[in-house]
């Protein structure tokens, strides 16, 4: 008995400095500006609360930590993309100092997201974490835990325009073709080209096949990407890959115009 009684005073102690930062209260209403940011689809409220400082633990897949810029790009994307959002039944917690367990003015936020796909009309709901650090009146760290990559899956077009390109390897010659994928130039640039919406890559050594499959707005707008990728592309990443090819620029052959496709 006594030593539970012991555990409660513990709890009670901890429970009641959980709120006795000062700047808790200023911090959670910048937050829920930031929350307001996608609600409205107002980006300058973003802006007005995040410091240029920024590091952000962004929640699509791969993407890890990223700067102000970046993250700044994201939180468009959900604005330019998607309308009726909503952050539901939002959990407001004061985060903590981990060394000291005392509180530091950070905040944390847990609740349910929803909206609508402004292109498809297809809705999503998506359960969502979020933590938040402060410094000078702005937000300087935060990040965003969701499955955000199958939420945009989700609601995407039922109907897919889909391009799978194979590239013919030469025996020995993966790994440059591979260090050449994963450049700047290279399917980074493809998948932020106008009408991508998706990308993927991987290579099958039975075969000595590269592997490409993107997802595109219009087989149109695949069109005028693959012109400029042979054609001014000024990396010549086509050219530099036609000697690691079976047969040179023929061993590169994209599949388009592909019908049928089903989300499942």
């Amino acid at each position: 008995m006594r030593k539970l009684i012991f555990v409660i005073s513990i709890l009670f102690i901890y429970g009641c400095s959980n709120v006795s930062n000062p700047q808790y209260d200023a911090n959670k209403a910048l937050a829920e500006k930031w929350v307001k940011t996608f609600e409205d689809g107002n980006i300058d409220l973003w802006k007005e609360v995040v410091s240029e400082d920024l590091l952000d633990v962004a929640p699509m897949y791969g993407m890890g930590q990223v700067d102000y810029a970046t993250s700044l790009q994201v939180a468009e994307f959900y604005i330019n993309n998607y309308t009726n959002v909503k952050f539901n039944d939002p959990v407001w917690l004061p985060g903590i100092d981990t060394a000291t367990m005392s509180p530091d003015g950070s905040v944390r936020a847990y609740g349910v997201w929803t909206g609508e796909s402004k292109s498809t009309g297809r809705t999503f709901r998506i359960p969502s974490y979020h933590n938040f650090g402060f410094k000078d009146g702005k937000i300087v760290t935060t990040g965003e835990y969701f499955d955000a990559t199958g939420m945009v899956n989700a609601v995407g077009p039922v109907d897919r325009n889909v391009v799978v390109a194979t590239l013919n390897v030469k025996k020995g010659s993966y790994k440059r073709v591979q260090r050449m994928m994963d450049s700047e130039e290279g399917l980074k640039t493809t998948r932020n080209y106008d009408g991508c919406m998706h990308i993927e890559g991987f290579f099958n050594e039975e075969s000595g096949t590269y592997f490409i499959i993107e997802h595109w707005e219009s087989y149109d707008k695949y069109q005028v990407y693959l012109n400029w990728r042979l054609n001014d592309d000024p990396s010549k990443l086509a050219e530099r890959l036609a000697p690691l090819l079976v047969g040179g620029a023929n061993g590169l052959t994209p599949y388009t115009n592909n019908v049928g496709y089903k989300f499942y």
